[in-house]
């Protein structure tokens, strides 16, 4: 076959350095998709050796974290897997703004705020409204050509057709055509659609000219039906609006449809990649007939999943509604997965964009774990956020012999503990009267707890001395509200003890600490989605003090998106809310749970880090349905603690399998139960991220422990 009789591909006008097949699509039946050698002669005029990608939202709601995804992808993954070196990049960011009804300035002003934020750079900025007029113009081209028509079916009639021809696809499929008795009666087609072009050129100038009313009629494609795919059944290319827009102004009153305009501005952008999420495989017909219709350039589409993860809902509809009905506080709100929100949360444009690169691109559908976006939180931060003692739940500590034991003095406290010495530190005043949290409290204590209890001696972090509680001061509702406490560089046995307190000084800062867990109770959210919203999702402590030294030289707090990790709690970051006399911090990802390798060891064991999970197993054999007073496991109803974390745990409600056997629990958390005293039950439990292991469980080979002669028995 002669090199000029080779049948042409999508993609002719890429040289081979471009490794195309890394982005390619279904290939159509019919040559649609595929560009003549004068579009490929013009396209290499225009773009040169570039490589053009487009980012193309629509600015009727913010950016979300699938849009960090979207945006990941087309600034920066896609070209990667193309092989194109970083000079010969260009990504348009695009406007979609075709439905003036729903979009608004302040939808593009914050999405242009999320794009230079997440640290994408686009050689220009566009909006499909900037091209109305040559959109008009390609418009009329296809009515004069007879592929377009002036439709005055109501929606109501269109939608009644279109389930016409999904019957007679049907119909088809099982072997009948026209004429069987089998065939379903009415037409698919509208009456409107055989006009002749005079008429259609007229009705479609008086549309322009605003003297329809709106829904009385609409500009439809006239698009090959012969296949199966029901997105080639008439689009509507334009419809009356009589609504101002909010870039181009008052100058229209018919506004194009996305399924016109975003495959038209991609060819006169000359993208060579139109990158889209997998439910527009469909439409793939649909996007090149109409450039086939116009005769003018066809890019590549390629389609990849949609971001779906645990925990998370990203429909508009329903982001929307938790807006509206007032479950969160705004569209910023740090549970809500937009870009805003997840900015508040404490989350920065690196920290999103490592996420979208570690999960990749791929056009299957799945569901991430959410703990692989912590995991990303957790080692930037490891690295960056300053580290400060803070306690969520303050207990005055009063100790008696301060004076005695060395007085007010300042200790340097390191900003990173991992990098030893060579560690910057900030100063924390001992003072006479310090805070512990809560958490680190009980009144009974027991051999493998490392907390504070009365008698009992625990070391204070950074200090030279160790403090021994010697008497609880109680509340009305007998909680510990003060201690009185003594110091002493050692206590009598001569050793240090295992338990090691953060704390902080009676200079110590009150704020409002924010607990953000997940917004819905489930990982994989259902229709019932308003059913399962977490009401624990959001945990206001308005009595946190953490040690002064997070304030600025001049003694205001710190700007916002300012981060921290306090000490054996959790990662948190400065909210918009701070003013200059109230501290808000939100918690934006809990520290790992660290179990020590050789508890006997203490404080001298090694350590090995275990995910606290939104969801852990616990052993059968520490749950029972009923519960009785020498008894340590869960119960219903029944608060236990939980292995070498901070936290208390209730069961709430058990879900038993067919033969009456408990298979799933649902539990609550809290730093202790409402008694105010940690349970006595401690139990082992493993994160969701547990390995499954076959358990060989040997006993004795014999039951008796002196076999005799009938030892077979």
């Amino acid at each position: 076959m002669a090199a000029e009789d080779t049948p042409r591909m999508p993609g002719s006008w890429l040289p081979p350095s471009v490794k195309k097949s890394a982005l390619e699509g279904r290939k159509l039946e019919r040559d649609w998709d595929v560009t003549s050698v004068e579009q490929d002669a013009e396209h290499a005029k225009v773009n040169g050796d570039i490589v053009r990608t487009r980012f193309p939202p629509e600015p009727n709601g913010f950016l979300h974290i699938g849009h960090a995804k979207s945006m990941n992808m087309n600034f920066s993954l896609a070209f990667e897997k193309l092989g194109v070196p970083p000079e010969k990049r260009e990504t348009v960011f695009r406007f979609d703004d075709t439905n003036p009804e729903a979009e608004s300035k302040e939808y593009i002003e914050s999405i242009r705020e999320d794009v230079e934020w997440m640290g994408w750079k686009p050689a220009r900025t566009t909006y499909a409204s900037d091209y109305f007029s040559e959109l008009h113009s390609l418009a009329t081209r296809l009515v004069k050509k007879g592929k377009c028509y002036v439709c005055f079916q109501t929606s109501e009639e269109i939608e009644a057709c279109r389930e016409v021809a999904k019957k007679q696809l049907s119909a088809i499929a099982q072997g009948h055509s026209p004429g069987d008795p089998e065939w379903p009666s009415g037409s698919q087609f509208s009456p409107h659609r055989d006009a002749d072009i005079e008429t259609n050129l007229r009705l479609f100038e008086d549309m322009r000219k605003g003297k329809f009313a709106e829904g009385e009629c609409c500009l439809r494609m006239k698009m090959d039906q012969s296949g199966s795919n029901l997105n080639m059944f008439d689009q509507v290319a334009y419809r009356v609006k009589y609504h101002p827009h909010p870039h181009a102004g008052h100058g229209w009153c018919i506004y194009p449809t996305y399924d016109f305009t975003h495959c038209v501005q991609d060819s006169l952008e000359h993208v060579d990649f139109s990158i889209c999420t997998l439910e527009f495989e469909s439409r793939r017909e649909s996007y090149y007939w109409l450039l086939d219709a116009l005769d003018i350039f066809k890019p590549m589409v390629f389609e990849m999943s949609r971001l779906n993860i645990e925990y998370v809902v990203l429909s508009k509809r329903k982001l929307i509604k938790l807006v509206q009905t007032g479950r969160v506080r705004g569209w910023d709100d740090p549970r809500m997965p937009t870009i805003k929100g997840l900015r508040r949360r404490g989350l920065t444009a690196s920290m999103l964009n490592k996420f979208c690169n570690s999960i990749g691109v791929t056009r299957n559908e799945n569901l991430i774990e959410y703990t692989r976006l912590e995991e990303v939180i957790r080692q930037e931060l490891h690295e960056t956020a300053r580290r400060a003692m803070a306690v969520l739940d303050p207990i005055k500590v009063r100790l008696t012999n301060h004076a005695e034991e060395g007085g007010e003095r300042v200790i340097q406290v390191p900003d990173f503990p991992p990098l030893g010495a060579a560690s910057p530190t900030h100063p924390v005043t001992f003072t006479s009267e310090i805070f512990i949290d809560g958490a680190d409290f009980r009144f009974e204590d027991s051999s493998d707890y490392y907390g504070l209890a009365p008698g009992k001696w625990v070391s204070l972090k950074y200090s030279s001395v160790c403090m021994r509680c010697d008497e609880v001061i109680s509340g009305p509702d007998g909680r510990a509200v003060e201690l009185v406490a003594s110091l002493a560089a050692l206590p009598p046995t001569g050793k240090r003890p295992k338990g090691i307190l953060q704390w902080v000084p009676s200079t110590g800062i009150t704020f409002e600490a924010r607990l953000y867990n997940h917004l819905f109770s489930v990982p994989e959210v259902t229709s019932n989605w308003e059913n399962e919203l977490n009401p624990e999702s959001e945990v206001v402590l308005t009595k946190s003090m953490v040690d002064p030294s997070i304030l600025n030289p001049d003694g205001s707090f710190p700007a916002k998106e300012t981060h921290f990790q306090f000490e054996r709690i959790a990662n948190f970051v400065v909210d918009k809310d701070t003013t200059s006399g109230h501290l808000v911090m939100n918690r934006t990802v809990s520290l790992k749970c660290v179990a020590p390798d050789f508890p006997p060891l203490g404080a001298a064991s090694p350590t090995h880090p275990v995910t606290f999970t939104s969801e852990i197993f616990i052993d059968g054999a520490d749950f029972r349905f009923e519960d009785s007073s020498d008894y340590y496991g869960l119960a219903p109803g029944k608060w236990v603690s939980l292995k070498y974390s901070s936290v208390c745990m209730r069961c709430d409600e058990v879900i038993s399998g067919p033969d009456g056997r408990a298979v799933e629990l649902v539990a609550s958390l809290a730093a202790l139960p409402p008694t105010g005293k940690r349970p006595k039950g401690i139990l082992q439990w493993v994160p969701s991220t547990g390995i499954t292991f076959e358990a060989r469980l040997y006993n004795h080979l014999f039951s008796v422990p002196e076999v005799t002669s009938n030892w077979e028995n």
